[in-house]
């Protein structure tokens, strides 16, 4: 009895280690990169430590059970320089459902590089690399890709149009090189996130550029030297979808009244640590008393003069109320606490 209890024993113990290593190959065979499944024998492949595009083709030329895998992450401790690129074919036969690819010294990704993927990806994280080449005339062959990301890279020039039918989330923020057209977000009307912060887009950004994006929420563009007046139609859509537009860190010294009309009534828009001076009703009338939300509008970090053209807000608390309760004059004083009476005397 004592012998069968312990062969049982043996044989309960082996199975969950025979269960995890299946559905991946001898760690030899795909070394250095490491094979993981998970309970549902999804696969993700982590091959950090990588050093070449060559490399990775081999381990990819390895029999697997299956090539439809789960996930595959690059983010080495440190960036190796023989890894400069994924060229066609680099990852064989395999397609995934997510990649993760940062912090390397890749330059160029082909347009064939993860052409089995297609039909399969839906996340793409390439942030923090030194790509300067992208193939974005594929992006509408990738049916279910929803996020893409290729922030902190090196891209430059006149953007492509970007053309994709599923796409929710795009990250260009830190590509200092970009210049965007009025039409290239036209064919990407699914857009609900679009980060473009920190991209030293200064006045180069044509009016509309926002229009077709019916469905876009939150809208990013700190810290991109925008200076003087904000344009014309410059976030402007066909509705009004937008609940949240970031446009703190430029240099922006005052609005056109029609500057932004695509910000929803119950949303909320920052002009935080930028040199807007004064408020006048004929240029910010039109945004403020649109919107319902208190504290909506956020004015912090700006030289205010708050002289008579805050009368118009001064005399109406709820309008007021649409800026945030923290906006501070540029001598320190609390724009909400602005003396009424004064404000009577000196500003008929």
């Amino acid at each position: 009895m004592s012998l069968l209890r312990s062969l049982l024993s043996l044989v309960v113990c082996a199975a969950p280690l025979w269960a995890a290593e299946w559905p991946c190959p001898d760690d030899g065979a795909i070394y250095p990169c490491i094979c993981t499944a998970s309970a549902s024998y999804e696969i993700t492949m982590d091959c950090s430590n990588v050093d070449s595009s060559e490399s990775l083709r081999k381990i990819f030329e390895t029999p697997f059970a299956f090539n439809d895998f789960k996930r595959l992450i690059i983010d080495p401790l440190s960036p190796v320089s023989t890894l400069y690129d994924l060229p066609a074919g680099v990852f064989g036969p395999v397609s995934f459902e997510e990649i993760d690819v940062t912090n390397t010294l890749i330059e160029t990704v082909d347009e064939e590089a993860i052409v089995n993927s297609h039909n399969t990806l839906v996340r793409l994280n390439m942030r923090g690399n030194k790509i300067n080449k992208f193939p974005f005339e594929t992006l509408d062959l990738y049916v279910e890709l929803i996020e893409l990301d290729l922030a902190n890279n090196q891209i430059s020039g006149v953007m492509p149009d970007i053309v994709t039918e599923a796409l929710t989330t795009l990250d260009l923020s830190g590509n200092t090189g970009i210049t965007l057209t009025e039409t290239v977000f036209i064919g990407s009307l699914k857009l609900q996130v679009l980060r473009l912060n920190n991209m030293a887009l200064g006045d180069t950004t044509p009016p509309n550029v926002f229009y077709t994006l019916s469905n876009l929420r939150t809208l990013y563009l700190q810290n991109n030297g925008i200076p003087g007046t904000l344009i014309e139609d410059f976030i402007s859509t066909l509705s009004q979808p937008l609940t949240a537009v970031y446009l703190d860190g430029n240099s922006l010294s005052q609005i056109h009244p029609l500057s932004v009309t695509g910000l929803s009534d119950n949303g909320i828009i920052s002009f935080t640590n930028n040199q807007i001076q004064q408020l006048t009703q004929e240029n910010w009338e039109g945004l403020v008393s649109r919107l319902t939300r208190y504290d909506a509008i956020d004015m912090r970090h700006n030289p205010l003069v708050c002289g008579c053209d805050l009368v118009w807000l001064v005399l109406d608390a709820d309008l007021m109320a649409i800026f945030h309760a923290e906006t501070k004059c540029d001598g320190g004083a609390y724009m909400v606490d602005l003396p009424i009476d004064w404000f009577h005397e000196h500003c008929s």
